[in-house]
């Protein structure tokens, strides 16, 4: 183990892809596929400026040069642009009275927790605007060097507060004297770690209790909490599961953030909760997993342990706040069952087209997407309609 003298400004994941990809790309493409580099503008152009809004580099992050899929198919796919326009339309923003505290993982676990789901335990927030009754508001780096050598109760997950990047996002497994060890391995000095959190804390960050993950998947995947993505969508009477993926660390890292080299993304099968073949890697690089990559463990046909409960747990929550079309859930499998660890009010559907090698526009989708969109449009209707009402009898 080492120490570490100075601390990344991320302690965990890497920098957002590029948009614009180099231009050798699009000349290793034409050689390895055969596909012309004036086809490979002229789909590239077609899918950034139609629905879908894919970026030059998510055209090739996602394997669409490839000739054996149709154009037809590559219309179905989103980029991150296109994935936001449909959570859009299927969450109408002027009906979500609720976005601030969805979006906010101290308030949205407490509020969870307060309804008796199984979800993330805060044990405190690095913050200088806000407070949260009963949990540790810290403001300096005293006072949380204080709780960290004090009431702080380890393993604890650190994480930011209102974003989805991985900056910050570190397993702390113990404290010995003045040094923290990270899951990783690394030793880091006390003060250094506390003031780069407090440098860095001006959205706040979340001190939440580790969870350990069912001893049967830890065999698989090792420390790092692999969560399950479930995006569940609004139907007539119950939000229903409309997919799931299952986020596999890379080996040695804290977090399951995708965008960590060696992270896979595996489907799974909303109804049964067994997985597929996971996916490595991006575009040219990409390649079909059966098996992880370390620990020799089959990934391929693996069974998620408390399934069902798991899918109802998603689709229970997802009916607290009836006003969004959409919601994805990020909940992880501890050996006494599935915990909620966050919420998603805009969930990323280039995850699914990764593990499920299809655009999420695809035609076992649309008429869903159709139906609860045209929901959103008429609840606006309606709500706009007694607001003029409202103004009328004023």
């Amino acid at each position: 183990m080492t120490t570490a003298s100075v601390l990344d400004e991320a302690f965990v994941g890497e920098a957002p892809r590029p948009t614009i990809p180099p231009a050798s790309l699009a000349s290793e493409v034409a050689r390895k596929h055969g596909v012309g580099k004036l086809r490979q503008i002229s789909e590239m152009l077609r899918l950034k400026f139609g629905r879908g809004r894919l970026y030059f580099r998510e055209y090739y992050d996602s394997g669409l040069f490839d000739p054996s899929i149709p154009f037809e198919d590559k219309l179905d796919y989103v980029g991150t642009r296109g994935s936001r326009n449909l959570n859009a339309e299927l969450s109408h923003d002027e009906l979500l009275t609720l976005r601030s505290l969805v979006a906010d993982k101290v308030m949205c676990s407490s509020l969870l927790r307060q309804f008796g789901f199984a979800a993330t335990e805060t044990q405190a927030v690095v913050t200088t605007a806000r407070r949260f009754g009963a949990v540790p508001a810290l403001s300096s780096v005293e006072q949380l060097r204080r709780f960290l050598k004090g009431k702080a109760r380890y393993p604890l997950f650190s994480k930011p507060q209102l974003t989805c990047d991985s900056q910050l996002t570190v397993l702390l497994e113990r404290l010995d004297g003045e040094v923290l060890e990270f899951a990783d391995g690394r030793k880091v000095p006390l003060d250094e770690f506390c003031a780069q959190v407090v440098r860095n804390s001006a959205d706040g960050v979340v001190f939440q209790s580790a969870l350990r993950q069912h001893p049967e998947i830890e065999v698989i995947t090792g420390r790092a909490v692999g969560t399950v993505r479930v995006v569940t969508i609004r139907k007539a009477d119950m939000p229903d599961a409309l997919y799931s993926v299952w986020k596999i660390p890379a080996p040695g890292t804290m977090s399951d953030d995708l965008r960590q080299q060696g992270a896979l993304v595996a489907p799974v099968n909303t109804c049964t909760g067994q997985v597929g073949r996971a996916c490595a890697g991006f575009g040219l690089s990409a390649e079909a997993i059966e098996t992880h990559p370390v620990t020799g463990r089959a990934i391929t046909g693996f069974q998620l342990p408390f399934w069902e409960d798991l899918r109802q747990m998603a689709r229970n929550a997802h009916a607290l706040f009836p006003e969004y079309g959409i919601l994805g859930w990020d909940i992880a499998i501890t050996e006494s069952g599935p915990v909620i660890i966050e919420c998603r009010d805009n969930p990323l559907h280039t995850i699914y087209q990764r593990a499920f090698g299809r655009g999420i526009r695809n035609a076992e989708f649309l008429p869903i997407f159709e139906r609860v969109a045209a929901w959103s449009q008429m609840k606006l209707a309606q709500q706009k309609g007694r607001a003029r009402k409202r103004r009328a009898e004023q």
